[in-house]
């Protein structure tokens, strides 16, 4: 056991992170085109499919966020997370079939996909009861190396997928939850990683459902969020087919796509850092759903891949801000519950999915890939002014008190 109380904790994270951004940039970019141009799924079944998934998916992470803040052991629930994202993206590789395929993403995979926000709860628990003064700092860090694998992978998976197999991609992925698996196997033998938040006590009288009770303001924001990554999502699944299918491109396009952005999205994380100490997180959100929607406005104008190129800054920046300033804004939104709140990041996630797996496959059913991207645009400007309009008393610069308390 003393070998094991060595084992570096912050390197053993910092590997899963960077395993858990494999898992979602090997797939992420060509689960359309897996499903609807490899497996021959149209796409309102493909959205079907991607649906059902997200409507499981919300309940799987209520109740595990519920859960972790009662468990003596958060490693537990990360360990089954990562083995259920192998078995289902393993699935699809040693079963490469529609049937395959449904299986694996409307069944198994939301359970697989909550790995990740059950990381990050872990993250912030561990160094708030180790290191408060950096737990802020790491849970940053810590996502800018899981951006590191999205400017990495993409494009050596689009390689892969060119030159060998789409369905590779889902094997790498497999391995990287089976690593993520092995990590925190390890990291449950060392008694000093295992940590958990102090239970807080409702009041006497008070319903269980207030333990889920949120501000309106809160409520507003979250709301502003699953819009806007609603439009993200409908981008996600269109843009691959929209540069293979409206553009000429190819398989490899699509990964370099993603890494050009994630390379973009990792400098102005800092940039959005820096800004989050000037202005409140409601109005930074806000501006990067407009920034998201200029971009795919401008993307269904476009006549060439090269053309693409030049408009992802838009799509890092605004990418950058979504995948971290989102972090902290759901991980306070109830007060205590640390694990909880950090599920709402995967109801986020999962809500955004269902509309955007619906919108993409009604939006698309006729192959018009532009039209696709123009509402998507719309719609996440309508997930900025909701954001905007429910906090309007909260836009602008940080007030003094304000960042005093932080």
């Amino acid at each position: 056991m003393v070998g094991l109380a060595r084992v570096p904790v912050t390197a053993l994270l910092g590997m899963n992170m960077f395993f858990s951004g494999v898992t979602y940039a090997a797939t992420m970019p060509y689960a359309s085109l897996v499903g609807v141009d490899t497996l021959g799924m149209s796409p309102g079944w493909f959205g079907a499919v991607m649906a059902t998934g997200s409507v499981i998916g919300t309940f799987t992470a209520v109740l595990l966020g519920y859960v972790s803040d009662k468990l003596r052991d958060r490693r537990l629930l990360v360990l089954l997370t990562a083995l259920a994202g192998m078995i289902g993206h393993g699935l699809i590789y040693l079963w490469p079939s529609q049937a395959g395929f449904t299986i694996a993403m409307a069944v198994i995979m939301p359970f697989g996909l909550a790995c990740f926000s059950q990381t990050l709860a872990y993250v912030r628990v561990y160094y708030m009861q180790n290191r408060p003064e950096r737990a802020d700092f790491m849970v940053t860090a810590l996502r800018t190396v899981f951006t590191v694998a999205w400017i990495i992978v993409p494009p050596v998976a689009g390689w892969v997928a060119a030159e060998f197999s789409i369905f590779d991609v889902y094997l790498a992925s497999a391995i990287s939850y089976a690593l993520i698996a092995g990590a925190f196997a390890v990291l449950m033998g060392n008694p000093r990683a295992q940590v958990q938040t102090q239970p807080v006590v409702r009041r006497e009288g008070a319903s269980l459902l207030s333990t889920f009770a949120l501000p309106m303001g809160t409520l507003a924001g979250l709301l502003g969020l699953v819009i806007i990554q609603s439009g993200t999502r409908v981008m996600s699944f269109t843009v691959p087919l929209f540069i293979v299918n409206d553009l000429s491109g190819t398989i490899t396009h699509v990964g370099f796509f993603a890494g050009i952005t994630a390379a973009i999205e990792a400098p102005c994380m800092l940039l959005w850092a820096w800004l989050t100490t000037k202005f409140t997180k409601e109005t930074l959100l806000a501006s990067a759903g407009l920034v998201m929607a200029l971009f795919m406005l401008g993307t269904s104008l476009l006549g060439s891949v090269s053309a693409l190129y030049w408009l992802l800054v838009l799509n890092g920046l605004g990418t950058a801000a979504m995948m971290s300033i989102t972090i902290s804004y759901a991980q306070d939104a109830i007060k205590g519950r640390v694990g909880l709140s950090t599920s709402l990041l995967d109801l986020i996630a999962i809500s955004a999915n269902l509309l955007g797996a619906t919108g993409f496959a009604v939006l698309t059913s006729g192959g018009n890939y532009r039209f696709a991207l123009m509402v998507a645009a719309a719609v996440a400007a309508a997930g900025a002014a909701t954001m905007a309009l429910g906090n309007a008393a909260k836009l602008g610069r940080l007030r003094a008190a304000t960042v005093a308390e932080g």
